[in-house]
């Protein structure tokens, strides 16, 4: 930190309160579907039990057919798709039915597996629905039942459903396979609701129990999950098929999630047709990403002298992980701050090798340089390493990863070694996929970020990945130059779902990072694509999965050149690339401006987390990914230009984050911090208080002061889950009082108002948030601020309508998990700052919080 942030560091903000919602059930409309059917008892029952029949009569037909042909022997369930009442029904309620939830879809969909061949349970709710019985009354909300013919439309992957009818037999394919293995009570029985005509020992006697049927409901889960990998596995090996991750001659069969386990497998046509439509527990089978450097520079290489002396990091620095194709480890940029020791490759055949041995300058050697050079290369004096770097090299000599390496067991391999070993929590990721990221659920690789970032506190900084220049990538991902001559301009072509973040960027727990334009180019016919910070004409766009914020902010990487023929030629000047490191093992200079893509924004990035490690060592990363994003802006032109904010959001997340904001503050800024670990169950309310002095609120005081709140937290995920809600063990939000609202009457509304049905918003509220809690309550329109696990929201209001003080809550919800024991951390982050002027407040308001917390304190110890 500089000695002008040092004058201004980040203070402590001032919890107040905290309170736990009663149950409540709130009634929830039925849609006209489900109305129509309830209306229709006869009708709509029977064609439910003909759907039913029918798919007993073709199982039992199947279990005949496949003993016949000599098939593997499948596990003892049938499958089958339903569709049911999204609002309505409960999908956890299937278990009354007898059948198990394999995985949730869009639209109501459920994949679905039953034990009892015969439906016995499912058939007497349809009965008694018929006969307008009790028990049948949840049977209008199951809309339709569907037999196993129809999984792959639901279970493949787009790219693999395009290939369906063309799977040829004897043909191996290699694919990505993911199990369901929660089994039929997906979750635990609800927790025992206090109750005054019961003794406290009945109490106890009562709650003991639920935690005795709690630990053998987990052990339960163990037992299926076992089970399931050894039914798989036999099934896969009766086709002769594989599983391929295999790395130094052991194999790593699976990576396992709170509900699933997913593998890459090798196996034949047959096979994989015969476990996509009867296999039970699939619910997703998708052909491995190809993962690759799509950019290409071609600009010549001027070498310059250069006399600049890294000195090597403080023995307690940070460490960065750079997973990617390896590092020029005596690099005389780099050498001083590499951990050579901890070098290490997972190249297949190459596993002694970790130099970066892709042509053309190294690609792992330039984001290495740009975590500790975000800006411009020195070419004279010395400077300390912000960090240690490691080296994790993964990509070959081609800058691909191999097929036979499952990015997820991959990833955990590398986050046990760096983070268990040497206690490494920054891990820079600019690997992608090369076509856009599938939105109907998390893929095994990008869940596998947020279990490990669950497990550990750690922070993947993934790069938002790169659009091609000039070839398209399958049928999903268009190329720059396709897109201008079909007539879509920049940036429109940008918000275009060809243009989406490819795998893992949608991942909810890392930090995702888009790429912008270093400057504006022209030269004689030729122009830049994007003016200086407009997004980078290559940079890939959210929104993410179930409509999260991603990227989620974005740096300087780079612009390409047009010459404006049709065709267009594109070219990458040097006035257009970062200034990096090269690798110079196949010659060529030290350094240069011969490359772009959003691999080098994730790094400069990283570069802002460990300096914040560096500042804040015994802080969570949770904070680390906070402050950046709360030092994040929008460039000047979103503003000048009234471009629609829900675009900008699209194109840049929450804007460019800037290190001295992320560190510090300044005379006409502050930023408050919850410091140390936070932790919040489900259906707690705790609240901060915010105090504001009177000068700042002085009626003749007319400043314009912009308010700035990010929450960031995590939770364990479910792959299996559809939507943030159930995808997540536990989903956090944040609110804030109203005008007049003490904090005691604040968390009284906060949790009177839990799970209430989303009603208009109230125009009491002090701020006009730019996102807001919901869709379209803020100035920004089809987004809300909720989606993810950082939530970031400004504003901007006079200084004369502040109040004395304010709250902000962070609401805790149920999530997959209903255990009430269990929390999940966060980090809150609140800044002011007074716009366009020098006008200090950072004095004032550092000054009334310490005073307000003295006076808490007198209060609580009289």
């Amino acid at each position: 930190m500089n000695e002008a942030n040092r004058s201004f560091p980040h203070i402590e903000l001032k919890f107040a309160t905290e309170g736990t919602a009663f149950f409540q059930t709130f009634p929830r409309d039925k849609t006209p579907k489900t109305q129509a059917n309830l209306g229709d008892s006869w009708g709509h029952g029977s064609k439910l039990n003909n759907s039913v029949s029918g798919i007993v009569s073709d199982w039992q037909d199947l279990v005949i057919e496949r003993k016949k042909a000599q098939k593997p022997e499948l596990p003892d369930a049938v499958p089958l798709i339903l569709q049911i009442d999204p609002t309505a029904f409960d999908a956890e309620d299937l278990r009354k039915y007898g059948i198990e939830v394999i995985a949730e879809l869009e639209d109501g969909y459920i994949i679905g597996a039953s034990a009892d061949p015969q439906f016995t349970d499912l058939q007497k709710k349809i009965e008694q629905f018929i006969n307008q019985e009790r028990g049948g009354g949840k049977v209008p909300e199951i809309w339709d039942i569907l037999d196993g013919t129809k999984r792959p439309e639901y279970i493949l992957a787009p790219e693999l459903q395009a290939q369906w009818g063309q799977i040829e037999d004897d043909r191996l394919y290699t694919v990505d396979v993911g199990i369901a293995c929660v089994g039929e009570k997906s979750q635990l029985r609800a927790y025992p609701k206090p109750n005054e005509n019961r003794t406290q020992e009945k109490d106890l006697i009562i709650t003991q129990r639920w935690i005795e049927e709690r630990d053998l409901t987990y052990q339960r889960w163990d037992e299926i999950k076992s089970k399931r990998e050894d039914e798989f596995d036999l099934f896969v090996q009766e086709y002769q098929g594989e599983l391929l991750d295999i790395r130094d001659g052991e194999i790593i069969t699976h990576t396992e999630l709170p509900d699933s386990f997913s593998c890459r497998i090798s196996i034949s046509g047959k096979g994989l047709r015969d476990l996509v439509l009867n296999f039970p527990y699939v619910f997703d089978v998708s052909l491995p990403d190809e993962v690759g450097d799509d950019l290409s520079g071609e600009t010549e290489l001027e070498e310059i002298a250069i006399s600049f002396t890294l000195e090597p990091p403080g023995q307690d620095a940070p460490k960065v992980c750079v997973i990617d194709s390896g590092i020029e480890d005596k690099h005389p940029l780099l050498q001083s701050a590499i951990i050579k020791n901890d070098s290490r490759s997972w190249v297949p055949n190459e596993t002694g090798l970790t130099a970066d041995l892709v042509e053309n300058g190294g690609h792992g050697t330039r984001v290495a340089g740009a975590v500790l050079y975000p800006n411009l290369i020195p070419i004279s004096g010395q400077k300390q390493a912000i960090c240690w770097l490691q080296n994790a090299r993964v990509l070959d000599r081609k800058c691909y990863l191999s097929k036979s390496l499952f990015p997820p067991t991959l990833l955990a391999e590398i986050v046990e070694f760096y983070h268990g070993q040497t206690g490494t929590r920054i891990f820079n990721h600019s690997i992608t996929g090369r076509t856009p990221c599938r939105t109907q659920y998390m893929s095994a690789w990008a869940a596998e970020i947020d279990n490990l970032s669950w497990q550990y506190d750690i922070l993947f900084i993934v790069a938002a990945g790169n659009l091609p220049f000039n070839e398209r990538i399958g049928h999903l991902r268009l190329p720059i130059k396709e897109n201008l001559q079909a007539g879509k301009p920049y940036p429109d072509y940008l918000l275009r779902d060809s243009c989406r973040i490819p795998n893992p960027a949608q991942s909810f727990q890392a930090l995702t990072v888009g790429s912008v334009s270093l400057q504006t180019f022209k030269d004689l016919s030729k122009t830049s694509i994007a003016q200086q910070d407009y997004p980078s004409s290559f940079s890939c766009t959210g929104l993410g999965i179930w409509d999260s914020i991603k990227p989620e902010v974005v740096e300087y990487g780079g612009d390409v050149v047009s010459d404006g023929g049709t065709p267009p030629s594109l070219t990458t000047p040097p006035e257009v690339c970062p200034d990096l490191v090269r690798s110079t093992l196949g010659g060529g200079p030290m350094s240069a401006r011969d490359r772009t893509g959003t691999s080098f924004a994730a790094p400069k990035v990283a570069h802002i987390a460990a300096c914040l490690a560096a500042e804040l060592p015994n802080e969570s990363c949770l904070l680390y990914r906070a402050l950046i994003v709360q030092s994040a802006r929008f460039p000047s032109w979103v503003e000048t230009t009234n471009f629609d904010l829900y675009h900008a959001i699209r194109l840049l997340g929450y804007g460019i984050p800037n290190l001295d904001r992320a560190l510090g503050n300044s005379t006409n800024r502050i930023t408050l911090i919850a410091r140390g670990e936070r932790r919040i169950a489900a259906r707690q309310a705790q609240v901060y208080e915010v105090s504001l002095p009177n000068e700042l609120r002085s009626p003749g005081e007319d400043l314009d002061i912009r308010i700035e709140v990010t929450l960031s937290y995590k939770a364990q995920p479910r792959r299996t889950r559809r939507a943030r809600r159930k995808y997540l063990s536990t989903w956090l939000d944040w609110d804030c009082s109203k005008k007049g609202e003490v904090p005691e009457r604040f968390l009284d509304r906060v949790l009177k108002e839990y799970d209430a049905p989303a009603e208009v918003e109230e125009s009491e509220s002090i701020f006009n948030w730019v996102l807001n809690k919901r869709k379209n309550w803020g100035q920004a329109r089809n987004v809300s601020r909720q989606e993810g696990t950082l939530q970031k929201d400004w504003a901007i209001v006079k200084s004369y309508d502040l109040r004395e003080s304010f709250c902000i809550a962070v609401v805790g919800h149920e999530g997959w998990n209903n255990d009430p024991n269990a929390t999940v951390p966060y980090a809150l982050v609140v800044s002011f700052e007074a716009v366009n002027t020098n006008i200090p407040i950072y004095t004032s308001i550092a000054k009334v919080q310490v005073l307000t917390q003295v006076e808490t304190e007198v209060s609580i110890k009289s």
